[in-house]
């Protein structure tokens, strides 16, 4: 693959992987960053890919650990794409309910919802959560982020990816 020397040039790759893939399949971004693992994660994910596999979706669902997206003190942080709902503090617990209700039956599991403290508002999609809203200038590294979330790719996948 050809070094990328800009935000625009990653994003030019990101169009291409994702003209190859359905849109409108489920995928279950779980953070694996360090303080989301400090706080569970990699049981989450665990028990995420059982469950999938338990409720017969592993061809339907696409699931992954990936870099860390920021509000460690929040985390696990788990995002489901393509409607970008963001559960906060998830616990292995709470996935048979996530995979049945938001993946299967299209509904938002209440209590993992960002809920602003001061206003007491809840916020379903992580772009409405206030710790996202503030970030403006995107980072290559938030590009290369945003790329590897939203396409279920592992930064190796992304590396070999044909240009």
């Amino acid at each position: 693959m050809a070094k990328l020397n800009s935000p625009e040039e990653l994003e030019k790759v990101r169009q291409e992987i994702l003209s190859r893939r359905d849109p409108n399949t489920p995928r279950i971004s779980i953070c694996a960053g360090a303080g989301c693992i400090a706080f569970g994660a990699s049981e989450v994910i665990d028990v995420f890919k059982a469950e999938i596999k338990k409720q017969g979706l592993q061809a339907d669902v696409d699931t992954k650990g990936t870099g860390c997206p920021g509000f460690c003190e929040r985390g696990p942080v788990v995002v489901i794409f393509p409607e970008e709902i963001c559960y906060l503090q998830v616990r292995p617990e709470d996935v048979p309910e996530i995979v049945s209700q938001t993946i299967k039956e299209k509904k938002i599991v209440d209590r993992l919802l960002y809920v602003d403290p001061t206003t007491g508002e809840k916020a379903t999609y992580e772009s409405d959560i206030p710790f996202y809203k503030k970030i403006k200038n995107e980072t290559l590294s938030a590009v290369i982020l945003r790329l590897i979330r939203s396409t279920s790719m592992t930064i190796w996948q992304l590396a070999a990816t044909p240009r």
